[in-house]
């Protein structure tokens, strides 16, 4: 089980060490769809001021803006893993799932009805697995919490 755990970059590694190979991404899509497609991917690399390669991915939030969007509840979050899940048969592919998401992790490609989202991959996130750098790892989401408040306090001279 993995409740309480997430995607995060490596911090001291992010982001000189992600490269951009976009493997997260084609490992993604070939794990929940069957084929490389990075477009079909739950995990988006995007580019930073046209220098940095940033992997994103669903943020986990507590209290999901996409879930509350969802105007037939077909947003929920897995017992097991705490990420989203979505019920394609209450789903009926509106979008404001897409709209409500301030990060941008939920999309609807061409392809689908209904958006995709991070799921961890059941609990063995693939493109932890897979990254090349070791960039993405999957961590304690207290523990990332508490260090970053540490690190606040530290730059904030506390």
């Amino acid at each position: 089980m993995i409740k309480g755990k997430k995607i995060v970059l490596e911090e001291g590694k992010f982001p000189s060490v992600c490269s951009g190979c976009r493997l997260c991404e084609t490992v993604c899509s070939f794990e929940h769809e069957e084929i490389f497609a990075p477009w079909l991917s739950r995990i988006k690399v995007v580019k930073v001021d046209h220098l940095t390669d940033y992997p994103l991915t669903c943020k986990l939030c507590k209290n999901p803006p996409c879930k509350k969007a969802c105007p037939q509840a077909a947003i929920s979050k897995n017992k097991n893993t705490d990420a989203l899940q979505i019920d394609s048969e209450l789903c009926i592919g509106c979008g404001e799932c897409v709209l409500a998401c301030p990060f941008g992790a939920i999309s609807i490609p061409r392809e689908k009805i209904s958006p995709i989202v991070c799921n961890l991959c059941d609990g063995d996130p693939k493109c932890v697995k897979y990254c090349p750098t070791e960039v993405l790892k999957l961590k304690d989401e207290e523990a990332v919490a508490k260090r970053k408040r540490s690190n606040a306090s530290v730059s904030k001279g506390e």
